[in-house]
Parts: C-alpha cells; structure tokens; sequence
C-alpha cells in the first residue's frame, strides 16, 4: 500500500481500534504524546495527531448486536464489517504515502478489561492500488504471531483495500479459543466501496 509513512502506522497501532495503549507499556515520548491527542477525540471530530497524520473518531463503545451477543461491526467509511464480540470504536487515520497519494485507514475494534484486543483495519490508496511495485495482493491466511501465540492475525485483499484482522491477547485475559478467533478472522465483508 505504500504506508511508508512511520506516523500513520504508529497511530493505528498506538489507539489499536480506538482505545487507549496499556499504561504499563513506554511507547517513547513522541507516541505518548500522540496517544494523548487521540484519546481526547471527541465522535466527529477530525484532528492532526502527527505531522501531516489526520484521525476522525467515527463511533466510541458502538453497538449492532447479533441475536447471540456479538456484534456486526461496520466501518463507517470503509466500506467493511466484522463480527466482533464487544461494543467497538470505528475511525479512519489518513495521510500520505512517500509516493505522494493518499492512504486511508478505517478501522473497527475493541478491547476487554484484560486487555484482548479485536481489530479489523482496510487500507486504501487513492489512486486505487495496492502501492509502487505491489504486483499481486498478499496471500489469504491466519497466522499465529509469537511463540507462544500472543495474536493471530488475517492480511488479505479485498476490493482494492489491503486488510489485516487480529485479535491480541496484550495483558491478562488469554488468546479466546480456536472457533471464536475464526469467527472473527473469517466474518470480513465488503460492504460498499470506501468514502473519500
């Protein structure tokens, strides 16, 4: 996707689906302070929270419950959705590639109060590729990350939008079990195409 820019990477995975990074980890002075300027996004409210790095916070603690309990989470902008098993923050971090073109982030997540993160995140260029020299999307797959696994994560390409899902155990509550991970890692759907 050309998401060379270190910003725009930082602030997805600082606010890791809206919501604010473990205190007990030093993410460095820079990311503190962008963390900061994230947390106190208000829903509508676009704000540079990095040089040339844009967020607007769609939706916080957002709901669309299922009959079962979890909800269908739908990017606002990002034409996606997922199922996920917790109310869910929607935003979209924008900025520019080295290349020059634009490059959207929308993502959808949550996390428990032990820390379980759930993010699904769809990124799109302007100009509609996958970025310089990008030949083919990646391949579809579930991967653990860690060893032990601490995540899995899917990174596949739908619709023109590079998309990665991971849930994450980041403190005490442990990774769910294999047929919930998959629930979540395999309900990604395109929805629309995404808004510019």
């Amino acid at each position: 996707m050309g998401l060379t820019n270190h910003a725009l990477r930082t602030a997805v995975l600082l606010v890791a689906c809206g919501c604010n990074p473990d205190p007990s980890r030093d993410p460095g002075p820079a990311s503190s302070a962008m963390a900061k300027e994230v947390a106190q996004l208000t829903p509508g409210e676009e704000r540079e929270v990095d040089p040339g790095v844009f967020m607007l916070m769609h939706r916080v603690r957002a709901t669309e419950p299922t009959t079962d309990g979890w909800h269908r989470a739908t990017s606002k902008e990002g034409g996606f959705s997922v199922e996920i098993p917790l109310p869910f923050n929607d935003f979209r971090v924008r900025s520019d590639a080295k290349d020059g073109v634009e490059v959207r982030s929308h993502t959808v997540g949550g996390k428990t109060p032990g820390m379980l993160s759930w993010m699904a995140t769809c990124i799109v260029r302007r100009d509609g590729s996958l970025g310089p020299g990008a030949a083919a999307p990646p391949p579809d797959r579930i991967e653990p990350v860690g060893s032990p696994p601490k995540a899995y994560k899917r990174l596949v390409a739908i619709e023109g939008r590079l998309c990665a899902l991971v849930v994450e155990a980041q403190g005490t509550e442990p990774l769910p079990d294999e047929a919930t991970r998959l629930r979540f890692l395999q309900s990604l759907r395109a929805t629309s195409a995404p808004v510019w």
